[in-house]
């Protein structure tokens, strides 16, 4: 009967090794050593981000030279407002509009950093100004924040980091490593004559860049646990960029005697087939944030994720469940338009949609594409890529162990009260893929926390940010400016 137990032997030791894997998810990171924090002026950086916010620098498909003149506006409100910055630092014009300072480091050995943000900003949309609780361009200060489009994304950073350099300009901070502060001018419209132009700058004079800071993923509460413990994720790599366009034509005739699909059924059956194949999930990606901050986890997601490789199904299932958590295991894709037919009785001649997607690390476009012409499988529609632009394939995954990394979670940990930080796939674009051919470590993180609820004012409707956020993003840029320009990586 002894080869009854075995089994049984088997199953407990099974058992026991997941429950071993498990418990060391529950280890809590010591806390970080606090660093002093600057004082910063809460209502000077109010007042200064209020005047970037009336400042209208919206960036448009297409763009007039009128268009444009009002980032020379936003160049001179710069010149006037940093007088240190505008002495201190070289200031380099790129493609007329964008901007790039150089802080000369003491050290030329040492590569240089980067900080980034933009100065452009998304339009109004007329047909919601009635919503919006302030003046959208108006920058005004009220209940203990700074109204109007612009505050998250992005101008607060600009300000930020512009204010952080001035305050160690007027200390007497000399860095060791060159620091470049960038703010490009077409972020909004991906960048282009903007942060590119200023990496062909750079990558002409030979330089490499040692670290890329630019914004992406911030403080967050409730996005990745079950409670309101905020986590700070970092993105290491960013999502790429698609749109395709499905297209199909028909005869033109009288609805009263249609064929069995019209071209607006036809291209509507491959968007059903395109829904019904979605692209295959992985938890590479996912796998480094949640492992990051397993211990704030309850104990049955901390078993699935301890032993992902027995459980994938399980774990897959449960981020399929949440569009947030969805996009972080495979690549996205979603129907956002629709085209064909004039008239209620008429036969459609042709018909067209538009589907975008983002690309995760792994999947190419080619690769995306080509799954899902199988999915739909129809010698009838058309598919093409639908932009000017053709896409972008997602960037390269950014070292988590680079000491570039690991003092930018200690600046996050010391400014932001040890908070848990992780590591994640950003899922928008941002300027800093520009930058890839001219450095490996790419990080992507906005030093804020906002509320749930004014998440949906970027890009939205009466976007604001807090004056206790500024604070903190100020207090952050300046020691991690300090951090980075002294740290020998």
């Amino acid at each position: 009967m002894t080869f009854i137990y075995v089994p049984i032997a088997l199953l407990v030791f099974v058992v026991a090794w997941m429950l071993l894997r498990t418990l060391r998810l529950q280890k809590i990171p010591a806390d970080s050593a606090p660093a002093e924090k600057p004082e910063v002026d809460k209502d000077k950086i109010s007042r200064h981000l209020s005047e970037a916010i009336q400042v209208k620098t919206i960036s448009k498909t297409v763009m007039t030279d009128e268009d444009r003149t009002v980032f020379l506006e936003m160049h001179s409100w710069i010149e006037k407002t940093y007088p240190l910055v505008a002495q201190k630092l070289e200031r380099i014009p790129i493609n007329h509009y964008s901007l790039l300072y150089k802080w000369q480091g003491s050290d030329a050995k040492l590569k240089p950093v980067l900080m980034n943000a933009h100065m452009d900003v998304v339009p109004v949309d007329e047909k919601t100004r009635n919503e919006w609780k302030t003046e959208p361009f108006g920058g005004e200060i009220r209940d203990g924040f700074v109204w109007g489009r612009g505050t998250l994304d992005m101008k607060s950073i600009m300000i930020g980091l512009l204010e952080s350099a001035e305050n160690l300009l007027e200390s007497g901070y000399q860095p060791k490593r060159t620091i470049y502060l960038t703010f490009g001018h077409d972020e909004e419209i991906s960048g282009f004559q903007g942060s590119l132009k200023i990496m062909d700058t750079l990558k002409s004079k030979s330089v490499q860049l040692a670290a890329v800071l630019d914004e992406g993923g911030m403080l967050t509460l409730g996005s990745v646990t079950d409670d309101d413990t905020p986590v700070a994720l970092i993105g290491t790599t960013e999502k790429g960029y698609l749109s395709i366009r499905l297209s199909a034509e028909g005869k033109p005739g009288h609805s009263s005697r249609p064929p069995r699909q019209t071209a607006v059924g036809i291209v509507s059956r491959a968007i059903a087939m395109m829904d019904d194949n979605r692209m295959p999930a992985t938890l590479e990606y996912v796998l480094p944030t949640l492992k990051k901050i397993g211990y704030l986890l309850p104990f049955s997601k901390q078993f699935a994720l301890a032993n992902a490789g027995i459980l994938k199904r399980k774990l897959v299932k449960e981020l399929e469940k949440l569009p947030e958590t969805n996009a972080l295991i495979r690549t996205t894709h979603a129907a956002t338009i629709i085209e064909g037919g004039i008239k209620d009785n008429i036969l459609p001649g042709s018909a067209s949609a538009t589907v975008n997607m983002r690309l995760l690390p792994g999947d190419t476009i080619e690769s995306t594409m080509e799954h899902f012409r199988e999915a739909i499988n129809d010698p009838r529609v058309k598919m093409e890529i639908a932009d000017e632009i053709h896409g972008w394939e997602a960037s390269r995954l950014s070292s988590t162990e680079d000491s570039a990394y690991l003092t930018l979670e200690l600046v996050v940990r010391q400014i932001f009260n040890n908070v848990p930080v992780a590591p994640f796939v950003f899922l928008a674009a941002t300027d800093s893929r520009h930058y890839q051919p001219i450095c490996n470590n790419i990080y992507k993180f906005s030093p804020y926390l906002i509320a749930p609820e004014d998440h949906s004012g970027v890009h939205g409707i009466n976007e604001r940010i807090s004056q206790e956020n500024l604070v903190r993003m100020v207090a952050f840029y300046q020691r991690l400016m300090h951090v980075w320009g002294d740290a020998e990586f």
